[in-house]
């Protein structure tokens, strides 16, 4: 499947650089084009108002955007990959950076890629987060922690083949329960009713 990556302008790192492949799109959210021309990458597009950068790029192709708009950079250039035919989003530089708010955006942003069937994680230097809906989910966990987290009253999950199983336990946003597991490289997640955040970290 190919592949929509976006960097914006948070925290990224040269060790997670996109691994751009044929058929891929590559989209500069605003001032993620710095941390692009940083290491020598050329997007395919920017997406934008320039407000971060101070001016527009004149040597790519942009979608320039008004400065008083309801979407953010981000999940502008997701809706141009959703129109363009991308299914599968990899999102960088979505967490840390100036906005904490724009951390919250972009973690709603991967509730908005499940709503419109596509798939989508943040790819963060200490971190990967995906969303998970209903059904099994099998994973590698060796070497790291993994954490659940609810988006929605109403969850519902199991965990099999970690330091601390779940069977048909109830996640609330109100509680973070599913904080800090340790998996296996066998482990199994089923969401039986609601969305939860999975969230990778790696053990230093």
């Amino acid at each position: 499947m190919t592949t929509c990556h976006i960097v914006g302008a948070g925290e990224n790192s040269p060790d997670i650089i996109p691994q751009k492949q044929a058929g891929d799109l590559l989209i500069a959210a605003d001032a993620g084009l710095l941390f692009l021309r940083s290491i020598g990458l050329v997007p395919d597009l920017f997406v934008g108002d320039g407000d971060s950068l101070g001016a527009l790029p004149d040597d790519l192709p942009c979608a320039v955007l008004p400065r008083v708009k309801d979407d953010t950079d981000m999940l502008a250039a997701v809706r141009i990959g959703l129109d363009k035919g991308y299914r599968r989003f990899l999102l960088y530089g979505a967490l840390g950076g100036n906005r904490f708010s724009h951390s919250i955006a972009n973690l709603q942003t991967l509730s908005f890629l499940a709503e419109h069937g596509a798939e989508g994680a943040i790819v963060a230097p200490r971190a990967t987060i995906t969303l998970l809906e209903q059904g099994d989910h099998t994973f590698d966990f060796t070497g790291g922690f993994f954490s659940l987290f609810s988006l929605e009253t109403g969850a519902e999950v199991s965990v099999t083949g970690a330091r601390y199983p779940l069977s048909h336990t109830a996640l609330t946003p109100a509680f973070p329960l599913g904080v800090s597991n340790e998996g296996s490289e066998n482990t199994r997640i089923t969401i039986h009713h609601g969305k939860v955040l999975l969230v990778r970290e790696k053990d230093h």
